[in-house]
């Protein structure tokens, strides 16, 4: 019983971040693709700039 409780938290816990992972990916990929360029290092959160 304690084994199954133990996978249950793990999956609770993998699965939002695995999930939150592929949507910051999917969002940043389609952002790209809106430039037509990389925006690796164009867009800096803490600063706004380059």
């Amino acid at each position: 019983m304690s084994a199954l409780l133990v996978i249950g938290v793990i999956i609770a816990v993998v699965g939002p971040l695995a999930w939150s992972f592929v949507a910051v990916g999917k969002r940043i990929s389609a952002e790209e693709k809106k430039a037509g360029r990389d925006l690796t290092n164009e867009i800096n959160p803490f600063t706004g700039g380059k």
